[in-house]
């Protein structure tokens, strides 16, 4: 369980922003690669970044309930990003913000941002049966796995994928052993993959809780190409090297997207990530998938597209 603990935690001294236009900020320090031998910043830093400017532009009471975004080129990790901000459209309940993201006058990273007053279902529950007016609550959802959050998760081992070791994941017992998943006779593409993540901080901040979802949506399943497909394993990893190259591939992130369906959250709690990859085509892949609080409740759903290059006839060996 994560910690209250008075002062900035390490997400928001990682994130902050300053402002330096009316629609113009800037971040306080640069921000970091998701390991040594990456090309450039990692994809969820800049997500998140990206999410926090957007809602220093709006009122308190608007959080995040999409976004779509694309990773135009590699970010500089010693140079601190630079943001410009179009209010597309502000409502009574809904706002629109396009967030352009730059280094040196380059162009980076391009994220459209909408959000909303209403977030929660909860409350919306709540209102309706005290007032008997309004929207009447109603929800459906893909359902988590039964095995979610039935595994005891002090017997899984810990893995941090990023040098500050702020990002942990657990490894379900069915996705490091191939048998225990019982998907031999599946298809790539009919493997429903799952693991456990959150992130390693105090208890944040409405804004921040948000941005650090970025963080957290944007890490491992690139990866793990390999275990979806079979790959031959190095040292027993069913992943490989993190960072965008292993010795099977090379992948980079094309684009990312976040629908947030509730703010029944918290980044730095046990979320489980159950996803798939539908498609693979043109050396790109394409990922799907939904996080899961510990109520077993949706919370938010991710889609991205990755760009992929086999090495070493890794295509050949692909279980299909």
């Amino acid at each position: 369980m994560s910690v209250s603990v008075s002062g900035p935690s390490r997400s928001q001294q990682q994130l902050e922003v300053r402002q330096i236009g009316e629609l113009e900020f800037e971040g306080v320090r640069p921000l970091g690669k998701p390991s040594p031998n990456s090309r450039g910043v990692y994809g969820g830093n800049l997500c998140a970044q990206a999410i926090l400017v957007a809602m220093r532009t709006v009122d308190s009471d608007f959080v995040p309930h999409s976004l779509h975004s694309y990773f135009v080129a590699a970010g500089d990790d010693s140079l601190v990003c630079e943001y410009k901000v179009e209010k597309v459209s502000t409502g009574n309940n809904f706002a629109n913000r396009l967030v352009k993201l730059y280094q040196k006058d380059q162009l980076k990273y391009l994220v459209m941002i909408s959000l909303t007053k209403k977030n929660s279902i909860d409350k919306t529950a709540q209102a309706f049966d005290k007032t008997g007016k309004g929207p009447r609550p109603f929800e459906y959802q893909l359902p988590v796995k039964s095995s979610a959050f039935k595994h005891n998760l002090d017997e899984i081992p810990l893995l941090s994928s990023d040098p500050d070791k702020l990002v942990q994941h657990k490894l379900t017992p069915e996705f490091v052993d191939i048998d225990e998943a019982d998907e031999l006779s599946k298809a790539p593409s009919e493997r429903t993959l799952g693991f456990y993540i959150r992130l390693n901080d105090q208890e944040l901040p409405t804004q921040y809780k948000y941005a650090t979802m970025g963080v957290v949506t944007d890490s491992l399943y690139l990866t793990s190409i390999s275990r979806i497909l079979h790959l031959p394993r190095i040292n027993n990893n069913p992943l490989g090297s993190s960072g965008g190259a292993n010795h099977n591939f090379f992948s980079i992130s094309l684009d990312h997207s976040i629908y947030f369906h509730d703010d029944d959250f918290s980044p730095t709690n046990w979320l489980y990530f159950q996803y798939q990859s539908p498609r693979f085509s043109n050396n790109r892949v394409l990922f799907t998938g939904g996080y899961y609080n510990s109520k077993g409740k949706l919370i938010a759903t991710i889609v991205q597209e990755g760009l992929v290059f086999f090495k070493n006839d890794a295509d050949l060996k692909a279980k299909l």
